[in-house]
């Protein structure tokens, strides 16, 4: 186990396409909605769902219900079954479009998803029900620990009973499988990781922030990614654009004293380009790319890159994360913490 564990860890940082091809994408599928886009493995059991999964948070960014409609039928309509949110993404908002626009007509097509921030089984279990009324169905497909953020954070969570009742939501059939997500530092997503393996208890995915600057800085990538795929985790990569520091825009952890103009366009200020943004993380083992797509254009310009995906080799992830490595750190990844 060591001596693979090595070589996972060694082959991890570029070299991941013999681990790819263990979480293949698929031939382009059908449903009774039309064409799906192309699915790779989300859980240890098999279960596929498409690469390209529409991130609750900016699709309602708008708070215009008809904007937030229109992205969710074009997703359809584009072949997209993977759905994400958060309970607290907009004080419930984006949870009530999915419920509006989403599940009644979709339900039965898509991978539906949501996150409870919660630090004690008491909130959780307020957030769960209250997302299922919101979201308007009975049951979750994932159901993730969103954003534990600090070794001390992990240790209250699972103090206060969260674990315990995210094992007990799966168990009684109120989701399908459990995750967490992790944005500040990998080391947090091990600590986890350990603590549950010591244990005995292993849960289903994995999300946390992959894309061309990650590689520079407090790693997910060099760090955590190998040993989820050891263990058989779905990887949900995000922030491939790191919500939106990489082009430009100011997000909701951009710091104030930050002015417009400082915010750095990468795809303008080096020669990364924006479909390379989205190609770099779809080229690496994940199971799904979970994007904040503000309007059609950009979800279109998104799935565009996963339809005409041309793998990247060693060489080209090398020189690109070199481009981008002048703007990695707190620079652009404002979410990331030292730790």
């Amino acid at each position: 186990m060591e001596t693979r564990r090595k070589f996972i860890k060694t082959t991890a940082a570029f070299s991941l396409a013999g681990a790819l091809s263990h979480w293949a994408i698929n031939a382009f599928g059908e449903d009774n909605r039309g064409e799906i886009l192309p699915q790779r493995r989300i859980t240890r059991n098999g279960e596929k769902t498409t690469a390209f999964a529409l991130g609750g948070y900016h699709s309602a960014k708008s708070l215009n219900p008809g904007q937030a409609e229109k992205l969710i039928e074009r997703a359809i309509e584009l072949g997209v079954r993977f759905f994400d949110n958060a309970r607290v993404y907009h004080q419930g908002t984006a949870e009530e479009y999915y419920g509006k626009f989403l599940t009644p007509k979709y339900r039965d097509n898509i991978f539906l998803t949501t996150k409870s921030p919660g630090h004690s089984k008491e909130e959780v279990n307020k957030h769960l029900e209250e997302s299922m009324k919101a979201m308007n169905t009975d049951h979750f497909d994932l159901w993730i620990m969103h954003t534990i953020s600090s070794i001390e954070d992990v240790d209250t969570r699972i103090n206060q009973g969260v674990l315990d009742y995210f094992l007990e939501a799966k168990a009684t059939g109120k989701t399908r499988y459990i995750g967490f997500s992790c944005h500040t530092n990998p080391k947090v997503a091990l600590y986890f990781l350990d603590f549950l393996e010591k244990r005995g208890l292993e849960l289903d995915t994995c999300q946390c922030p992959v894309n061309v600057c990650d590689a520079s800085f407090e790693s997910f990538q060099k760090h955590l990614l190998p040993v989820l795929l050891e263990k058989e985790y779905g990887i949900i990569a995000m922030k491939s654009m790191a919500g939106g520091g990489m082009i430009g825009r100011r997000f909701d952890l951009t710091p104030r004293d930050y002015k417009d103009e400082d915010i750095k366009n990468i795809t303008i200020e080096s020669a990364v380009t924006m479909a390379q943004l989205h190609q770099y993380v779809y080229s690496l083992p994940v199971s799904t790319l979970c994007s904040g797509c503000e309007t059609v254009q950009e979800l279109e310009q998104n799935i565009a890159v996963l339809r005409n995906l041309q793998k990247l080799s060693d060489t080209e992830m090398q020189k690109i994360a070199e481009m981008a490595q002048p703007f990695a750190g707190l620079y652009a990844e404002h979410y990331k913490r030292i730790l």
